[in-house]
Formats: structure tokens, C-alpha cells, sequence
């Protein structure tokens, strides 16, 4: 087993390139599955979240924290060819890390086959928007104005890791069948680019507590208006994916611009749980897309 020699393939990623770039190959998720949790679950955990181990063996030291492999939003921002490159070459945003290089350790058969794994446990923007052709994604941290409306308006109450918001705006153009959706570099240069009259929507990837306890991974979409265009639920259970899209779907319409209630539909079982859960995941969404607003008029204030 060779435990000690993969420390974390995609904190050490190098600034993301296109999004659109394309793998020469189509890697065996099954068996990707398989060698990441033999030769990379130490650092990573088995699913890709992260484990304990590598935050304790790098508190105080200069190297990169272990990012969510399973963060939607992450992914998105990487090619397949960034995921190869830092799991082969170990090179990243702060250089390179000793023992992170597995060209000599996987094949190239194999380095796809953890790829793959990779990308199918993640949402992609062309499920949410078909039609896309470009996309952009920013970090952003909900303002203090942002929080307390959030608690005044809905009585919500968020920790600071829940004011951490990813904003994917998606807009629509050119594209043929065998491209991926491009990923826009988050670059004055590049984002005059973009016409606002092609924006379709934005997508968000949020964790969200379903009725029961459990809680789930969510890629939620709203057009421009606000309102809530699609649910996607990442679980490795089938039923259990279906039974939540589906009470998530019967939500579809509501919303608004700037964070609001959400209402339980008629006959929706356990329908005012579902209803407060989907609450919070699209409030933080709003009011991440809010700043986006913000950032994009702050950015355009001088093209007028």
C-alpha cells in the first residue's frame, strides 16, 4: 500500500485552467473508486471529504488543507487535465509537495481511473443548464448586512462556514455536443466577454439536512428572477436520491429575489420540514448571488 505517498491531490491543484479541457480518456470509475480509497483515503478520507489524519499531521505547517473532493463547486472550477496534473506531478498553488508524485506510482490508465471516480460523484452545470456554454465562479463570504437580514427576515442563524457561499453564474451560447460547458476565468479581461443578456441563471452547491437527520449534498438552480429552477441530490443510495428530488421538485417555482421562505406544498409529506430545510440552503444561495450583484455593479460601475 502506498498510504504515505498521496497527500492531497487537489488542494496542490495549480489555478484552475478551463473548465472545458478535455481528458483524453474516459477512466473506469469503479476501479477509480477503488484506488483512491486504497491509496489516498488516508488524507482524503474514503469519500473524497477529507480526514482528520491530514489536518492533525499538517496543523502548523505551511501546506495546503485538504480540500472537499466532493464539493461540486471545487470540481467544476478544475479541468479533468488539472486533476491529472496534480495527482501526477504534485504541483500546486504552493509548490510542490514531497512524495505527491504518482507518475511513477499510477499508470496513466489509472490516474483517469480516479478521475473519473472523481467526476462521477459531482454535479455538473450542464445538468442544471443544458443549453450553457460559459459559466463563471466566484468565492463569496455573506456581509454582515447579508446575515443579519438573514436573521431578522427568516430567523436564521449561520456559522461562519455557512457564510462561505460558491456563486456559478451560467450563460448561454455556442456549444457543440462534445464540449463541455467553458469555465470563464473570474478576469476583468474575460468577464467584459460576457453579455448580461445572455446570463440564464445561477447555481449553487449547497449541504443540506433532510427530514430524518440526514444531511445531503444539493445543486440548486435559479433563472435571474430568483426562482428556483431545479434540485439535484448527490447520494449513493438510488431511493433514497429519488424520494428527495422528488419532495425537492414539488418546491420548483417559488423563490425570489433575495432570500425567502419557502413554502410547503399541499400533501408533501413531512412537507413543513422539507420547507425549512430547502429555506436555509436557498437563502444562503440568495444571498451569495446577492454579492455576486454586488461584486458585478461594483466591477461595471465605470462601462455606464
Amino acid at each position: 500500500m502506498r498510504i504515505a505517498l498521496f497527500a492531497p491531490l487537489a488542494a496542490l491543484l495549480l489555478a484552475p485552467a478551463a473548465a472545458s479541457a478535455d481528458a483524453p480518456l474516459r477512466g473506469d470509475a469503479e476501479r477509480g473508486g477503488k484506488l483512491f480509497r486504497m491509496e489516498c483515503s488516508t488524507c482524503h478520507g474514503a469519500d473524497g471529504a477529507g480526514s482528520a489524519y491530514w489536518q492533525h499531521a499538517t496543523a502548523g505547517k505551511n501546506l495546503a488543507s485538504v480540500p472537499d473532493l466532493r464539493d461540486s463547486a471545487f470540481l467544476a472550477q478544475r479541468s479533468d487535465a488539472d486533476l491529472r496534473k496534480a495527482i501526477r506531478r504534485g504541483m500546486g498553488k504552493n509548490g510542490w509537495i514531497p512524495g505527491h508524485t504518482f507518475a511513477g506510482a499510477l499508470s496513466s490508465l489509472e490516474t483517469w481511473d480516479v478521475v473519473q471516480w472523481l467526476r462521477d460523484g459531482s454535479l455538473t452545470v450542464s445538468q442544471f443548464f443544458p443549453d450553457a456554454a460559459k459559466f463563471t465562479a466566484k468565492d463569496f463570504v455573506i456581509d454582515q448586512w447579508g446575515a443579519e437580514r438573514l436573521a431578522e427576515q427568516l430567523h436564521l442563524q449561520l456559522g461562519q462556514k455557512e457564510l462561505e457561499v460558491v456563486v456559478l453564474t451560467v450563460y448561454r451560447g455556442q456549444r457543440s455536443a462534445d464540449q463541455n460547458v467553458q469555465l470563464v476565468p473570474w478576469k476583468p479581461v474575460e468577464l467584459d466577454l460576457l453579455k448580461a443578456s445572455d446570463r440564464m441563471g445561477f447555481l449553487s452547491f449547497q449541504e443540506m439536512e433532510v427530514p430524518g437527520g440526514e444531511r445531503v449534498r444539493v445543486g440548486l438552480s435559479f433563472g435571474t428572477d430568483g426562482k428556483l429552477q431545479r434540485a439535484v441530490v448527490t447520494h449513493p443510495d438510488a431511493a433514497k436520491k429519488a424520494e428527495y428530488e422528488k419532495a425537492l421538485a414539488a418546491f420548483v417555482g417559488q423563490g425570489q429575489k433575495g432570500a425567502s421562505e419557502y413554502k410547503a406544498p399541499r400533501g408533501l409529506k413531512n412537507g413543513d420540514a422539507w420547507a425549512k430545510a430547502l429555506t436555509r440552503a436557498a437563502a444562503i444561495s440568495a444571498e451569495g448571488i446577492t454579492m455576486y450583484e454586488k461584486a458585478e455593479r461594483s466591477r461595471t460601475a465605470f462601462d455606464r
